[in-house]
């Protein structure tokens, strides 16, 4: 009884161990550059794209909870209000995955899938899905996000995916912003939750180097709160064709902070180098707020600049939805006579159809048989059989008769000669002995 008892319980927490899948994700369609995305905050550093990318599951290689993981280096962000999305086809779900954006914290962001219970052992699915995602070029002094601001220039760029140690990749053309080069540097970027961003400002720069100089931001909202944790302070000699520093070198400063205010003071920054600070700041959700920026410098050849800049940010934020659309895939058998086996994919339109069809011939061994009649004509046959079994073929093929003459000649040896009758297909047959 115990014994069955002990059985009883090991039937009830018997469990299916989940395996990660590769290979999921298998085309990098397209990538297109998103002008539907508005924000209440001018994203300087933010290229918004939408990614197509072609997926497909097999119930015979994937399981319900096996996992699989799309990787998107130099990608900070998901550009959805949606923490997932699902891969369906014909509105049934097989495999949900999770947004999981890089931001200030990772060099990359990726899709994190599980398997539903939908897939089984004969389903076979593929489809596509569109991504809204927000490239990396720079906005931070993190360690991230410096790495990623050497990901891309101005022009076109090999943009690459990974699923395992498969690689996507697709070709864009990335549009430059120059025009802030040379001048006051600011940049805001949300999270993906919508309430925190990072606040960054890069000073005007002082081409023969500062003798000293205030540079921070600061806001009177009550909801505005900077994590004076979060801080990030360099100074760079190099930015990337969106104006943002592709390099942080450390160097004296003093920091202030406090809820409201983040302010570096700073001495002697040698030629060629700009200051830059920037830090994670709670912001207001629902109400309109000001951000204003200090850039104060003396240059070392003693001209003095105050260039305050005041951000007000007030507008709604519309983001892009993550879609996926798929199929049925089935395949079919059918047999032909032969020794190859051949595959061939029916004519499907992916807008009007929801199953795409697979046809391989499979061939079918076969033996022959050949008999003869008399007559003229030769005949075929064929006996069909199912995969598993032989195919006969017979061949009856027209046979003449034949007519012996035997003659005697003066020679020692015997001669055969064989006259042919193509009319009456009886043939004579001389033998000389």
């Amino acid at each position: 009884m115990k014994k069955l008892y002990l059985l009883y319980l090991l039937a009830s927490f018997t469990t299916v161990i989940s395996k990660e899948v590769t290979g999921v994700f298998n085309q990098f369609n397209s990538l297109i550059w998103s002008y539907t995305y508005r924000a209440r905050y001018e994203e300087i550093s933010t290229l918004t794209a939408n990614a197509q990318l072609e997926w497909a599951l097999d119930g015979t290689i994937a399981s319900p909870g096996d996992t699989f993981t799309l990787v998107m280096p130099c990608v900070y962000k998901f550009m959805t209000y949606e923490t997932s999305v699902q891969l369906t086809a014909n509105s049934i779900a097989y495999a949900t995955c999770d947004f999981d954006a890089g931001e200030d914290t990772k060099s990359f962001s990726s899709l994190k899938c599980t398997v539903t219970d939908e897939l089984t052992e004969d389903t076979s699915v593929f489809g596509s899905v569109i991504l809204p995602i927000a490239f990396n070029v720079g906005g931070s002094g993190s360690k991230s996000t410096i790495t990623d601001s050497k990901c891309f220039s101005s022009g076109y760029n090999t943009v690459t995916f990974f699923d395992g140690n498969n690689q996507l990749s697709t070709t864009a053309n990335f549009l430059p912003r120059r025009e802030l080069a040379f001048g006051l540097v600011v940049s805001q970027r949300l999270s993906m939750s919508l309430d925190t961003m990072t606040n960054f400002v890069m000073s005007t720069p002082c081409f023969m180097g500062y003798q000293s100089g205030k540079l921070g931001f600061t806001s009177n909202d009550d909801d505005f709160e900077i994590d004076c944790s979060s801080i990030h302070v360099g100074i760079t000699n190099e930015i990337n064709d969106w104006s943002m520093p592709v390099s942080s070198v450390p160097f004296d400063h003093t920091i202030r902070c406090t809820s409201r205010a983040l302010y570096i003071e700073f001495k002697t920054i040698p030629a060629g180098y700009r200051p830059f600070v920037d830090a994670i700041v709670q912001i207001p959700t629902t109400e309109p707020f000001f951000v204003k920026y200090t850039n104060e410098f003396a240059c070392v050849n003693g001209i003095y600049t105050s260039i305050p800049f005041t951000s007000f940010f007030s507008q709604p934020i519309l983001y892009d939805e993550a879609l996926a659309i798929g199929a049925d895939l089935v395949r079919t058998t059918s047999t032909v006579i032969g020794s190859i086996t051949r595959t061939t994919t029916l004519p499907f339109i992916s807008r009007l159809q929801k199953t795409k069809t697979i046809l391989v011939l499979e061939p079918i061994p076969t033996t022959t048989v050949t008999t003869s009649h008399h007559g003229f004509d030769t005949w075929y046959y064929t006996k069909k059989a199912t995969i598993g079994d032989t195919a006969t073929v017979f061949i009856d093929v027209p046979q003449h008769t034949a007519t012996t003459l035997t003659t005697y000649w003066q020679e020692s040896s015997t001669a055969t000669t064989t006259y042919f009758d193509d009319i009456d297909l009886v043939d004579t047959v001389i033998v000389k002995i």
